[in-house]
């Protein structure tokens, strides 16, 4: 076998799906203070071989993730937002097949759950996750209500949680010989408004009351490098696309956002050209 609008207001995390899109002011990103708690994966498994793609059909990928992949869900995206897969069509071979199978809202467990369907029975010989983002559950996931201060616990055992079932993704397609492609959270542009949901479930946002959502999105995506390096010293064919690193480098450019999250076209742009350098440098091709 061969190797996820969700803009809810201008506040929102990317968990939601489907509102109007109201860009916003970037504000410079300052790097958030790291904690000093150890995040850890499941044990890494006895390596197996990894069949390398044929060479005699065109490549088949798969970019699985939430609505920084594409807002919205699949069949459901509408005209507005950016996708760095729609800058990489015209920079690859054309014979190759680009899916996007982006979730807007979910979680690395729910695509570990759903892998098969999503993902597996659309053959890939390469597959991108971009998860994290909804992990972390807002400003109330992570933060203390009353002091709007970290509860370092809480944010530690769901990057450990959000590293498990990533890791599980990534086992899953290694043993169908299918080569991965990591691409790590985006920072928020600006602190987060305080997120709620109403009477029917519907959410909303405080915009006069914010959490530094950075702090810890910035630990995810180091959680996140950590767990590629394991597999790469096993010379599997896992691979980083650091897209918080991305935007730390060009954090005073235009149009780097749409909105407090989503990529905006020329940021867009930056995440494609950091994916086409990693791919090159793969070799798969």
């Amino acid at each position: 076998m061969k190797t996820s609008w969700a803009l809810t207001t201008l506040f929102v995390v990317s968990f939601l799906a489907g509102c109007t899109v109201k860009p916003v002011i970037q504000p410079t990103i300052t790097p958030a203070p790291t904690l000093t708690a150890t995040f850890t994966s499941t044990p890494t498994r006895t390596p197996t071989a990894v069949p390398t793609p044929t060479q005699n059909e065109p490549l088949t990928f798969v970019f699985y993730g939430d609505s920084v992949t594409k807002i919205g869900e699949v069949g459901r995206q509408g005209q507005v937002g950016f996708s760095f897969v729609d800058n990489l069509r015209p920079q690859l071979d054309p014979d190759y097949n680009l899916i996007t199978a982006n979730y807007g809202g979910k979680t690395s467990k729910w695509a570990y759950e759903n892998l098969e369907q999503s993902v597996l029975s659309l053959d890939p010989d390469v597959v991108t996750l971009e998860w994290g983002w909804n992990d972390l559950q807002g400003c109330s996931g992570i933060f203390e209500r009353d002091t709007n201060s970290l509860v370092e616990s809480q944010l530690i055992a769901l990057i450990n949680d959000h590293i498990k079932y990533l890791k599980l993704q990534i086992d899953a397609l290694l043993d169908h010989g299918i080569a991965v492609f990591v691409v790590t959270p985006l920072p928020t542009n600006g602190d987060l408004p305080w997120d709620h949901f109403g009477p029917n479930n519907e959410p909303f946002g405080e915009l006069d009351y914010r959490c530094n959502y950075n702090i810890g999105v910035e630990q995810l995506a180091e959680a996140q490098r950590q767990l590629v390096m394991e597999y790469s010293t096993g010379q599997k064919p896992v691979y980083l696309v650091d897209a918080w690193q991305i935007y730390l480098d060009h954090q005073n450019a235009e149009k780097m956002y749409l909105d407090i999250i989503h990529p905006g076209s020329h940021g867009a742009e930056l995440i494609a050209e950091g994916w086409l350098q990693v791919f090159r440098d793969s070799q798969i091709h």
